[in-house]
């Protein structure tokens, strides 16, 4: 037995509503246990008790029994739990401490007095089993969110520990690195007998490894096995609830298993719409930028017109955070062209401030903490407002039109990640630019903030706006996008209709593409 949770009750500082209640859990060696559920929900405060963090670190009220690897947490020192129960943040930005990629990974070897030879083939294994052998000696800054996501759980695993413990570790990975990883993950318990607890929102990843599924809502946690959670979830990978609506006991986990279910079955997809697209909001023309002598977007041309929506994707590194960064001047231009609609048509970016250049072209950054300073959301929102001097009373009615009102009150800081994005988009667009600018919108969100999040996209571009969604969430990105323009290395290579990108031969197929001809999303399929 590895750790042994019982009747555990846990309450944050100042919080009237417990975050857990009666937890009872075990994780034995070898575990490969996928945590599931709403935001908000208690994934994150679960996992967190096993390393001690809480109540170490974050305070509040705790009740019960824990004990991991015979130790209780609560009372063992962190650095200690660090080598029992290695951690990976949500966001890997606030987790670094060094400078360069090995010095990250070498750190927690060097405070636990790792003999030198013994961390230096360490560190070439875990660099070569992650992929990021590459990245030896960049600076963790220049790095992308994907790449700073691997760095981080190499370096938790490299001090071995009985227990790895991951909080949306492919959030940000694409689907080769985020395939990489898991195989990886998939692997410890069988070669190390390390267990592994990961909360994931993308299932579609993980439901058909892992060996138990532990649900966590509204404090409470339930167990069940990949079959039985493919029937009890409310969020389940698309081909797990095409499944479920066609009747199919138990529903299938995979692709394959789904086609082996559907023999005989006529299944067919509804007709699309054909869009209009309206005038031009954004165009870049060889646009090429970087960081000093790092070139990190060449020769990129194109242009997004009202009714547009463009999913962005490519794998980590290939410039989509830089592209945004170019288009709204946070960062400089080293040639090429980049122009936006302020208010009157579009208007040459050169010269431009970034506030002239995103009152038209709203962005939205990947770490929604970056873009989150003040003490309340309500504060966080009028700022946004006052800057661009619209009118206190405004407030009220922004808190409202983005679904926030009941966390106004609330500090940025206190919320879960995907309540942070919520709160991020509000914020950053509350002084409703033409064209909306959002990297990695989904990460840390569960199904109910992703179909919200596309049905305010789809509702922006029929009103005459456009937005570019940088993303490595295809299932998401198939319910809003009408266009997908792929980077690679720096390039685009290619510029598709979406119906093209996600179909079965495209570039970037979802589930329900690849086993119902025509369509893209479960609400496509007919039978």
């Amino acid at each position: 037995m590895i750790a042994d949770l019982v009747a555990v009750n846990y309450t944050y500082p100042g919080a009237v509503d417990r975050a857990l209640t009666c937890v009872n859990l075990r994780v034995r060696e070898g575990d490969f246990t996928l945590v599931a559920g709403p935001s908000a929900g208690g994934k994150s405060t679960l996992v967190r008790l096993f390393n001690g963090l809480i109540p170490q670190f974050y305070g509040g009220k705790i009740g019960g029994s824990i004990v991991v690897s015979d130790h209780d947490p609560s009372r063992t020192p962190t650095r200690e739990m660090a080598a029992i129960a290695g951690m990976v943040f949500q966001e890997p930005e606030v987790q670094g401490v060094s400078d360069t990629v090995e010095d990250e990974i070498a750190f927690g070897m060097e405070q636990h007095a790792v003999p030198p030879r013994e961390m230096a083939a360490r560190l070439d294994e875990l660099l070569e089993r992650f992929g990021i052998a590459h990245l030896r000696a960049r600076r963790l800054r220049t790095l992308s969110g994907g790449e700073r996501q691997r760095v981080a759980i190499a370096a938790a695993l490299a001090l071995r520990p009985r227990l790895l413990l991951l909080d949306e570790p492919t959030s940000q990975l694409d689907p080769a690195g985020a395939e990489a990883v898991i195989n990886t993950l998939a692997s410890l318990p069988g070669t190390t007998g390390t267990a592994v607890l990961v909360v994931e929102h993308r299932l579609e990843r993980l439901l058909h490894r892992v060996g138990r599924v532990v649900e966590v809502a509204g404090g409470k946690v339930r167990e069940w096995t990949p079959r039985e959670a493919a029937l009890e979830l409310t969020a389940v990978p698309p081909v797990v609830e095409l499944g479920r609506r066609l009747g199919f006991v138990p529903p299938p986990l995979t692709i394959d298993e789904f086609r082996a279910a559907a023999l005989g079955r006529q299944l067919g997809a509804r007709a699309s719409e054909n869009l209009v697209a309206g005038d031009p909001v954004i165009k870049a023309d060889g646009l090429t930028a970087g960081y000093g002598d790092f070139v990190a977007l060449r020769d990129a041309s194109f242009t997004l017109h009202q009714g547009e929506v463009i999913a962005l994707v490519g794998a980590n590194g290939s410039g989509k955070s830089t592209l945004f960064r170019a288009i709204t001047g946070l960062l400089g231009r080293i040639s090429g062209t980049i122009a936006v609609d302020t208010g009157c048509g579009l208007t040459s970016a050169a010269g431009l401030p970034v506030q002239r250049r995103t009152a038209g072209a709203g962005l939205v950054p990947q770490n929604p903490s970056l873009a989150l300073f003040k003490d309340t959301v309500r504060d966080e929102v009028a700022e946004t407002l006052h800057l661009r001097r619209r009118p206190p009373e405004s407030v009220s009615a922004t808190l409202e039109a983005w679904d926030i009102s009941h966390l106004s009150g609330r500090n940025p800081r206190d919320l879960s990640v995907g309540q942070q994005q919520r709160v991020a988009i509000a914020a950053m667009l509350a002084h409703e630019p033409r064209a909306w600018l959002l990297d990695e919108p989904t990460r840390g969100a569960d199904a109910e903030a992703k179909t919200w999040l596309a049905a305010r996209l789809c509702a922006h571009a029929a009103g005459g706006g456009a937005a570019i969604v940088a993303t490595h969430d295809i299932e998401s990105a198939a319910l809003f996008a009408t266009r997908v323009i792929g980077l690679d290395g720096g390039e685009i290579v290619f510029d598709l209709p979406a119906r093209v990108a996600f179909a079965a031969d495209g570039p970037c197929p979802t589930q329900i593409a690849r086993v119902v001809a025509g369509a893209t999303v479960v609400s496509e399929v007919e039978w």
